[in-house]
């Protein structure tokens, strides 16, 4: 798709002054958060609604506002609890948040677990429930069994030596199951992704055993196999209508970081391998649907790259100023967050307006 091929709504733009112009140029930079004092704790998650930029700590979640950097509100989990996971997104404004009793050493083997919808707008809780942690699978802050997004929970439930893995999907708000489904095949170890659409990673039992994506519905399943040439499938995913975008780790990733890291995209629907984008550098990438479009980003977070979901070609770009490394992506109207997830990073979130 070249430039005068993106369609209209996109960011906001018009035919006559479309956002997606391709540059070479910079974004122009609204604010950012420098290195931060102490150990606040890298955040968990992110999400930008009209106005708002929210981050979600172990601890608490804060917002300001996207294009000022003003704090506007914070929230913080009831007695000793701590938040172990976050929504992945934000439908009608409200992010989830899934907290359980903070326990000696950090972990959370908790008998119940409590879910918060919060009103990003305002910081207020507009509704909150708990129920047992055991409907839930394993939701440990480090494990991965568990993803909200799109109203709902998808959870992989941790198989016994002679039984399958269960993906079930509960109502967020209400704890209903909406449906289950065995995972069938020899998996000794499964993780969920996405929850809208259910994406599950799956590892074969025996140790070399490979690597496969799911996704899931209640009553068809579609299977991803990974290139051999490839050590696993990233943890995070986007989808653009019936496109799949995810990140593959490479073998031995940490040592060749200035080698870039390769996206591939799927057919959600049949598993077919569509195209392949690979990065200049870096291990940074976090594939985010936006507008109908996927955005990525290049080398250390220090570049938005746009691709079209159909086929892979860079509909535009834009220099962010500054580095991230392992960042997340969070994106509303024409403003863009980069939030870096490392531990001491230079700068925590850089926001920029695309122009």
């Amino acid at each position: 798709m070249d430039e005068d091929g993106v369609p209209e709504p996109v960011w906001g733009g018009t035919s006559a002054r479309p956002w997606w112009r391709r540059g070479p140029a910079s974004a122009p930079r609204l604010w950012r958060i420098g290195r931060e004092k102490g150990d606040p704790g890298a955040p968990l998650g992110a999400w930008a609604v009209a106005g708002t930029l929210a981050l979600a700590r172990f601890d608490r979640v804060q917002a300001c506002g996207l294009t000022t950097g003003e704090p506007l509100w914070t929230w913080r989990p009831p007695g000793d609890e701590v938040i172990a996971h976050v929504s992945q997104d934000s439908p009608d404004g409200v992010g989830v948040v899934l907290h359980v009793p903070r326990h000696d050493g950090g972990d959370s083997h908790a008998e119940q677990v409590c879910l918060t919808g919060l009103d990003l707008g305002t910081g207020k809780v507009a509704w909150s429930r708990r129920q047992r942690a055991d409907g839930l699978g394993s939701v440990d802050g480090h494990a991965r069994g568990v993803a909200l997004g799109g109203g709902r929970i998808a959870t992989v439930r941790t198989p016994a030596a002679d039984t399958e893995p269960t993906i079930r999907v509960l109502n967020a708000r209400t704890g209903t199951v909406q449906w289950e489904r065995p995972l069938p095949g020899d998996w000794g170890n499964a993780s969920v992704l996405a929850a809208r659409p259910v994406v599950v990673s799956a590892v074969g039992r025996e140790e070399g055993g490979p690597h496969r994506l799911h996704v899931v519905s209640q009553d068809a399943e579609q299977t991803i196999e990974l290139a051999t040439s490839h050590e696993g499938f990233g943890p995070h995913t986007a989808v653009v209508g019936d496109t799949l975008a995810v990140e593959l780790v490479p073998p031995h990733c940490d040592d060749q970081e200035d080698e870039g890291s390769e996206l591939r995209a799927f057919s959600g629907a049949t598993g077919e391998f569509l195209w392949r984008w690979h990065s200049t550098y870096g291990r940074t990438v976090f594939p985010l649907a936006h507008r109908g479009c996927l955005v990525v980003l290049n080398g250390y977070g220090d570049r938005a790259t746009v691709l079209d979901p159909a086929d892979g070609h860079v509909v535009a770009e834009r220099a962010l100023p500054g580095y991230s490394h392992r960042a997340l992506l969070a994106a509303s109207g024409d403003c863009l967050a980069v939030i870096c997830t490392a531990t001491r990073p230079n700068h925590r979130v850089r926001v920029f307006r695309w122009r």
